[in-house]
C-alpha cells in the first residue's frame, strides 16, 4: 500500500464528498452525461430479481430520478474484469440505469471492455485526495485516464494566484505525463508527482 493514504472507508467518504462538489458536478454532466446526481451514503438495496441485498458504495439519483449506483475501491492493483463484471451484475438486479466504478489505481483491459458494454462510467480518484485536496480523473474508457480535475486549496498555496483559495482547473493529462516522461525518463508517476506538475501547469497559466 502507498504511504499516507487513507483508510478505505475514509477514502469513501472522501469520494462521495468530491462527487457531490458543485465544481464537480459540472463534470459528471460533460464526461457521463448525469444531470444533478447527489451522492447519497453507504446503503442497501434490494434486487429486483433476486430479492436479496445488495451492499452499495454509495447512490444516487440523476435528473430523471434513474438510479445511478457507486462503487468504490481503494485498492493497490487494477480492477479486474471480474470485479467489474460482478459490479455489472449488481446493477442489472438493481435495475439501475446505470454505474460509476471509482478506483485509486486503474483499470485491467478486460474491466475496461465490460465497463463499456454495461455503460459503467469509470472514475479514478488519486489515493492521497481528500474533500478539498484532490485529483479525479475522467477515463474515456481508455487504459490510462485522458483528463484530470484538479483542486487544491492550502496544498499549492504557493502558486502564483491562487492565495490559499480553491482552484479547480482542468488539464490534459496525457500532455502531463508527456512532460514527466521527457524529464525523467520513466512511463509510470506517483500521484505526488502528478500533482507536483498540476502546480507547474497552473504556474504557466
Amino acid at each position: 500500500m502507498q504511504e499516507n493514504q487513507p483508510s478505505a472507508k475514509k477514502y469513501e467518504y472522501y469520494t462521495r464528498q468530491i462527487l457531490n462538489d458543485n465544481r464537480i458536478r459540472k463534470y459528471l454532466e460533460k464526461y457521463f452525461n448525469l444531470y444533478e446526481l447527489r451522492i447519497k451514503p453507504e446503503e442497501q438495496l434490494l434486487g429486483k430479481k433476486t430479492k436479496t441485498k445488495w451492499k452499495v458504495d454509495a447512490y444516487g439519483h440523476d435528473i430523471n430520478n434513474h438510479l445511478i449506483v457507486i462503487e468504490c475501491k481503494h485498492y493497490k492493483n487494477n480492477i479486474k474484469q471480474s470485479l467489474m463484471g460482478a459490479f455489472a451484475y449488481t446493477l442489472q438486479d438493481l435495475n439501475a440505469k446505470g454505474g460509476i466504478f471509482i478506483t485509486s489505481t486503474g483499470f485491467q483491459a478486460g474491466a475496461i471492455k465490460i465497463a463499456k458494454t454495461e455503460k459503467i462510467n469509470l472514475l479514478k480518484i488519486d489515493y492521497n485526495s481528500t474533500d478539498t485536496d484532490f485529483v479525479v480523473h475522467f477515463s474515456s474508457n481508455k487504459t490510462q485516464p485522458s483528463h484530470a480535475i484538479a483542486a487544491f486549496t492550502d496544498q499549492l498555496n504557493g502558486v502564483s494566484g491562487m492565495d490559499g483559495k480553491m482552484v479547480v482547473t482542468q488539464y490534459p493529462l496525457d500532455e502531463a505525463q508527456k512532460q514527466l516522461q521527457q524529464r525523467t525518463g520513466r512511463t509510470q508517476f506517483s500521484s505526488d508527482e502528478i500533482n507536483e506538475e498540476i502546480a507547474n501547469i497552473l504556474k504557466e497559466v
